[in-house]
């Protein structure tokens, strides 16, 4: 462990004295807290690497690396994927080891990262991912939860040994999911997506309604029907009440053919204009009640639809069901 810490220290005061204006720029932005918390973690994968906790150490490692970049951590993290048996990780971390080495200036941790990877690549595992329908519109493909792009397909990947999980997705399409075991070593594994299916409707979906072309005319018909029976209702009210007049205008012996007196004139008068106004209700009523009937009857109606018969059958745990479903 302390041989391991002073390839990490070592790193950063060689870059101080050999190129300070590198290491300002690398150090800028990241806090003291950021380093110390940087240096405790890179002991600690140390300790844990030395110990033979791989995964442990790796996670240290890694998170190390993240808050205070360095080479010497990169070169400790990829030599901790490769003993985790995470042969594409530690090859390509190797890759990005040489790049930071260089970058510092040093050589001899660049060829050290080179050699390593170099040794690494003949035993790669591959994961070749094939789409059949590539046109499809909106297809999204991810392998363990990270996007696939389209330069990736049908290319011979390097992926960890392992269990990884391959998903497409498409718009108005069935979802395609697969989980896929890769075998260490120099192998090759092939993983096709199918076309994938048009989705089937939701359950509880049928089909879309047709629109009415009628129901602006039937609802115009329905008001105008309303405001007719409205007047028969009024005209019938005014009837009633010329009816009550003209026989209180009787009890004043306003009668055919005999004077009036005042008040028998003025009921006579009353009775009078009731009437003329229950005759107008009742016209007006009728008139509408009658145009609204016919509008509501002559208004164009849903084309029928063709009756559908078809069988559903669902599959349970522990059974079944077959049914008969349509539509008329």
């Amino acid at each position: 462990m302390g041989r391991a810490m002073s390839l990490r220290r070592w790193a950063a005061v060689l870059v101080l004295s050999a190129c300070p204006g590198v290491t300002a720029r690398a150090a800028y932005g990241q806090s003291a807290s950021d380093k110390a918390a940087a240096e405790a973690l890179f002991r600690e994968g140390r300790r844990l690497f030395d110990a033979g906790q791989y995964p442990e150490a790796c996670a240290k490692l890694a998170e190390s690396e993240r808050l205070d970049p360095a080479p010497g951590t990169l070169l400790n993290l990829a030599g901790c994927y490769e003993k985790n048996g995470q042969s594409a990780s530690a090859w390509a971390t190797f890759k990005q080891a040489a790049a930071a080495a260089r970058q510092k200036g040093r050589d001899d941790w660049e060829e050290l990262a080179r050699t390593r990877a170099g040794a690494l690549e003949p035993r790669l595992s591959r994961l070749t991912i094939t789409v059949a329908a590539a046109s499809t519109e909106g297809l999204q493909v991810s392998r363990d939860g990270a996007a696939v792009g389209k330069a990736e397909w049908a290319a011979a990947i390097p992926v960890d040994p392992g269990a990884h999980v391959i998903d497409a997705t498409a718009p108005a399409r069935t979802a395609f999911h697969q989980s896929v075991d890769v075998p260490s070593g120099a192998t090759r594994t092939t993983v096709t997506i199918p076309d994938l299916p048009v989705a089937p409707q939701e359950r509880g979906e049928g089909p879309q309604p047709q629109a009415d072309p009628g129901g602006a005319q039937r609802t115009l018909g329905v008001a105008l029907g309303a405001a007719g029976v409205v007047g028969l209702a009024v005209g019938t009210v005014f009837g009633v009440v010329a009816m009550n007049k003209e026989n209180e205008a009787l009890h004043n012996d306003c009668t055919a053919g005999r004077y009036c007196s005042p008040q028998g004139l003025q009921l006579s008068q009353g009775a009078h204009d009731a009437a003329t106004a229950s005759t107008v209700a009742f016209g007006i009523g009728a008139a509408a009640l009658a145009g609204g009937l016919v509008l509501y009857f002559v208004a164009p109606k849903r084309s029928a639809a063709a009756p559908a018969v078809g069988l559903r059958a669902e599959a349970r745990q522990g059974g079944g069901s077959l049914g008969l479903v349509g539509s008329w």
